[in-house]
């Protein structure tokens, strides 16, 4: 009796186990990076809204606007040098003043936050 003794892989199995395996390696990386760059951006919006809400309670107590205008200027938060930008209008009625603040990185040239509210004198 020949008995044929057939052990291991065919070339074709190996190619595709390969083929499987660097597919799923490929998608596993392509996630994880997506999720760091994410993190990255969401950590950047909630500082800058953090700055955002750092300006509206100055404007509200310490640094109250005299009027109308625009205010700009920077501040470091995280390591970070941060750009803000206050507009301030008059309002629909007196001694109310309208409010918009804009927050960026200093390297950005997009905004990546913005408030807006009322201001009572």
């Amino acid at each position: 009796m020949k008995q044929k003794l057939n052990k291991g892989f065919s070339l074709l199995e190996v190619a595709i186990a390969l083929l499987i395996l660097s597919t799923s390696v490929i998608a596993i990386y392509q996630v994880i990076s997506s999720t760091t760059i994410s993190t990255y951006e969401l950590e950047d919006r909630y500082l800058a809204r953090e700055i955002g809400n750092n300006r509206i309670a100055l404007i509200n107590t310490i640094d109250i606007p005299k009027g109308s205008g625009t205010r700009e200027g920077s501040v470091m938060m995280a390591g970070i040098e941060w750009d803000w930008k206050e507009e301030i209008s008059t309002g629909p009625v007196i001694n109310v003043y309208e409010y918009s603040i804009l927050v960026k990185k200093s390297s950005a040239s997009q905004y990546l936050y913005e408030a807006r509210g009322y201001l009572v004198k």
